[in-house]
Order: structure tokens, then C-alpha cells, then sequence
């Protein structure tokens, strides 16, 4: 009788018989992407390459188990979501920046205060970076153009004749 052994999570398993190696794969404990390894072989190998088992219906179950992911999908953070929106906004915006600048940068701090603070892990660091630079840059073109209406302002109001 030969006895296998494979691997799983990182550990080494075995010696077992072929029947019990048979089990583990109908069932799902083990997959077809499973390295498997027996006496003779000079290398581990995937269990779909080996030759003996390829046509083997005891090794592909007809219905897979669902394996659930060992890594919870975070959640998105909604604030770092409204302050991307706004930064990008207000750059569109020619004339007016600062209407939806003022709320990227507000909605920026929050959201990563709010990822950063939070028990659980929360998506969206980025877009609240995203937002806070989008909408400091707003805040920087507005006072930019008001600077420059105020130059224009000031360089017409000299030109204007004083009355007597």
C-alpha cells in the first residue's frame, strides 16, 4: 500500500492511504490544486497533474464546496467616497472652486479620522486623500483668482478720475 502525504495551510500532512487521500478531495477538504507527494516521486505535484487520477470522478466532486475567503472584504468608507466626489467637482467647476472645496477638504479629514479610528478595517484611505488634495487645490485656484480680480480691480480703480 502506498501511503501519500500533502500539503495544507503550510504544514506537511501523511503518511495517509490513497483511499483517505480519495475522501479528502471528493469532500473538498482538499482541492485539485493540492501538492501531493508519495514515495518513488522525486518532486511534490499538483494533484490535477497526476496521471492516474485525471479521469477519476471520486476526485472532482460533481457540486464544489464553497470555500469562504479567509480575508473579509472592508468596508468602504462613504465619507473618503463624498470628499473624491467634491475634490473632483470643484475642479470642474472654473469660477466658483471653492463651493466644493470646502467640503472635500472637511470630508476628507473626517474619512480618514474615521478609517483611521475605526475597530474594524475600512476601505477608502485613498479617495480621502484624493479628495483632501483635489480639494486643496480648489481652495489654492480660488484664492488665486480672487487674488488676480483684486490685482485687476486695483489697477482700474487709479484710472478712474476723481471728482472735484
Amino acid at each position: 500500500m502506498t501511503s501519500w502525504y500533502y500539503g495544507s495551510q503550510g504544514q506537511q500532512h501523511g503518511p495517509i492511504s490513497e483511499s483517505e487521500l480519495r475522501r479528502l478531495l471528493a469532500d473538498g477538504t482538499l482541492t485539485q490544486q493540492t501538492m501531493v507527494w508519495r514515495d518513488g516521486w522525486a518532486d511534490w505535484k499538483v494533484v490535477a497533474d497526476v496521471g492516474e487520477w485525471q479521469t477519476s470522478a471520486a476526485i472532482t466532486p460533481s457540486v464544489l464546496p464553497y470555500e469562504p475567503s479567509s480575508y473579509a472584504v472592508p468596508t468602504q468608507c462613504g465619507l473618503a467616497i463624498a470628499s473624491m466626489i467634491c475634490g473632483i467637482v470643484c475642479l470642474l467647476t472654473c469660477y466658483v472652486h471653492g463651493i466644493a472645496a470646502i467640503p472635500a477638504v472637511i470630508c476628507g479629514h473626517m474619512a480618514i479620522k474615521k478609517i483611521r479610528e475605526s475597530d474594524v478595517p475600512m476601505a477608502g484611505r485613498g479617495m480621502a486623500i484624493a479628495g483632501l488634495v483635489t480639494g486643496y487645490l480648489g481652495l489654492l485656484l480660488q484664492i488665486a483668482m480672487l487674488v488676480f480680480l483684486a490685482a485687476i480691480f486695483y489697477r482700474m480703480v487709479p484710472s478712474i478720475p476723481s471728482p472735484p
